[in-house]
């Protein structure tokens, strides 16, 4: 079963790079036959594990019903406009069949969360008419409902499951490769050679290393086990508490996904729905990136300050020398970057050629090389990495099909913008509290995708940028791995550092607080997504790195080399507030009053000096 279960994988990414290279099955090919490899190496995987006749036969079923329902779509792909919207006996069976498939690999692989949201949507959809007025319409038939679910392209083979097909999968094989290849590692020994001399250098390794390393995987959790495994015992050594040790990796593994180039794939979800050009969305994406590991750089420094911590060994730290020689190792990233913004390559065509470059670089060393080994490792990452991405794209198409042919999305716009009586920050704020809740326990591809087809709308209809709006709600999703309490990349860095889960996730989430302004921000200034003439942006930037600052400070109670007091914590949280806002009147009243801080306090330490002694 284990070497079936490796051939069908190697097939299945052999297949995902061969269509990458020389282009993708036209109809829904490209998708069916993705998503049936998928599901057939999740239930084949299941019988594996199965405990038990009866769990073996019924995933063994599963298993059946998953290989001819997607048979049955490739089969009718070509006739199906030809039949007017007619829908046969055999389309209800064998859609059927895919739905109750996709359902149990949702709970499965995603969780209950999604499932329930799925149910819900399939409930509203055949009972509309016995719901409130504002809600209710006329209910769809068995056959309207698999035909826009199944039979059609605005369903379950919609926009997110093309993603998935064509290019989020390319890149979690991307990321395998990095991984093997020892770009992921030198990520690490990169940011321990800059940081690693520094007070906190420890933590301060963390941060970049978690943030370059989740730009490629793309899962809060998975980074927080890959690096922090290495990064929170170290942090530990130097003298960080292990709940504080454990907080920073998880705000950092989490920030990943924000990170450029990559952002965890999920941008190229972003960049689709909004049909923009994939490097929009990482130039959109950068200064917020900056400010919130900046946020957590500076949270950690004047911690290390406040702790009076020590740098670490230099016998620790990797030579400049050292990490020069295998600097090559940091070229896929910048190849990638060059391609994808400046030669304006397709998604697809960047990631392939990534992928082929890097492994050409991989033969300049024998550390590097692929061996047997490390190829079997690719496959088998790639493919966990990538059936609960592909699952998910593909359930959450039945509800943006209920949402399309209920016409629920543009009366939920209104709900929602009722309910917040046409203010913008009330609408935020409901926005924020929807994307946290619905992205607790649910990965960040199913929450992103529900929320852009439920509640960005109402937040554009509020004249909110269409780029914002969708970053807003990515963020909160993305936000809600360490948002007690359902911190779930807390609780996985929690059981590295032998710490307190609900400590470990009220301490990440004080490390990542500027994350949840950060949104707020680019949505009441655009320039923060680099919109705007430059020198706007080049102000905000500066101003905002300062509030960060202050913030920072507030949460530490220690400011430059003082311990500061409640009532400074307080004003400098409203300094914060006044340097975040992009007006000129807020920023020299920001300015001002930290001047008058950092005044009063000069004044207190010298007063507390003790008087020179008189011979």
């Amino acid at each position: 079963m284990d070497k079936l279960y490796f051939l069908l994988g190697t097939v299945f990414v052999c297949f995902q790079v061969y269509t990458a290279l020389f282009g993708v099955i036209p109809g829904v090919g490209q998708k069916a036959i993705h998503l049936g490899l998928i599901l057939t190496l999740l239930f084949l995987g299941n019988m594996s594990k199965s405990r038990g006749i009866w769990l073996t036969l019924l995933n063994l079923l599963l298993l059946v019903m998953s290989i001819a329902s997607i048979a049955y779509i490739l089969f009718i792909d070509k006739t199906i406009d030809l039949r007017a919207g007619i829908t046969l006996p055999a389309d209800i069976v064998f859609g059927i069949m895919l739905i109750v498939v996709l359902l149990e690999a949702s709970r499965k692989v995603v969780g209950p969360s999604l499932l329930v949201i799925i149910l819900l949507f399939v409930v509203y959809a055949f009972g509309g008419r016995y719901f409130p007025a504002f809600l209710a319409h006329a209910g769809m038939s068995g056959g309207r409902f698999i035909n826009l679910i199944v039979l059609s392209t605005d369903g379950i083979f919609g926009s997110p499951l093309y993603a998935s097909a064509v290019y989020i999968v390319l890149f979690i094989i991307l990321g395998a490769v990095f991984g093997e290849t020892g770009v992921g590692d030198y990520f690490t020994g990169l940011a321990t050679t800059a940081f690693g001399r520094f007070k906190g250098g420890p933590a301060k390794i963390a941060v970049i290393a978690s943030g370059l390393f989740g730009s490629v995987n793309g899962s809060a959790i998975a980074n927080v086990v890959g690096t922090g495994t290495f990064t929170i015992p170290l942090m530990k050594k130097n003298g960080f508490e292990p709940e504080y040790a454990g907080a920073v990796e998880a705000a950092s593994s989490t920030g990943g996904q924000i990170m450029p180039p990559i952002m965890g794939t999920t941008a190229f979800l972003v960049a689709q729905m909004l049909n923009v050009p994939y490097f929009d969305v990482v130039k959109a994406a950068l200064v917020p990136a900056i400010l919130y590991f900046g946020g957590i750089l500076m949270t950690v420094d004047i911690h290390a300050r406040r702790k009076d911590l020590k740098s670490m060994d230099v016998s620790d730290v990797p030579k400049l020398s050292s990490m020069l020689k295998k600097s090559y190792l940091f070229l896929p990233l910048v190849f990638l970057v060059v391609i994808l913004g400046v030669f304006n390559f397709t998604i697809t065509k960047a990631g392939i050629y990534t992928l082929i470059f890097t492994i050409f670089l991989s033969l300049l060393s024998s550390d590097t090389r692929l061996t047997k080994e490390k190829l079997v490792r690719i496959v088998k990452n790639s493919v966990s990495g990538s059936i609960p991405v592909a699952v998910a794209c593909a359930a959450v198409g039945i509800v943006i099909g209920v949402v399309m042919g209920t016409g629920l999305g543009f009366r939920l716009s209104g709900i929602l913008v009722d309910l917040a009586h046409g203010q913008k920050l009330l609408l935020l704020v409901l926005t924020m509290l929807v994307s946290i809740i619905l992205g607790m326990g649910v990965p960040t591809t199913a929450a992103y995708l529900v929320l852009a087809v439920l509640v960005a709308p109402a937040l554009i209809k509020l004249q909110v940028l269409p780029m914002a709006a969708h970053l807003f709600i990515f963020y909160f999703g993305i936000i809600s791995n360490i948002t007690p309490p359902v911190a779930l990349a807390a609780y996985a860095a929690a059981g590295i550092a032998h710490c307190n889960p609900n400590k470990c996730g009220f301490t990440a989430f004080h490390l990542a607080i500027s994350g949840f302004i950060l949104p707020f921000m680019f949505v009441y200034n655009p320039s923060l997504m680099l919109y705007g003439a430059w020198y706007n942006i080049l102000r905000s930037l500066f101003t905002a790195l300062i509030g960060v600052y202050c913030l920072s400070a507030a949460m530490e109670g220690f400011a430059v080399k003082w311990k500061i007091s409640w009532v400074e914590r307080l004003l400098y949280i409203a300094v914060a507030f006044l340097l975040i806002d992009s007006g000129l009147l807020t920023d020299l009243l920001g300015f001002g009053l930290l001047a008058l801080l950092i005044v009063f306090r000069v004044f207190l330490s010298q007063k507390s000096r003790p008087a020179p002694v008189k011979e």
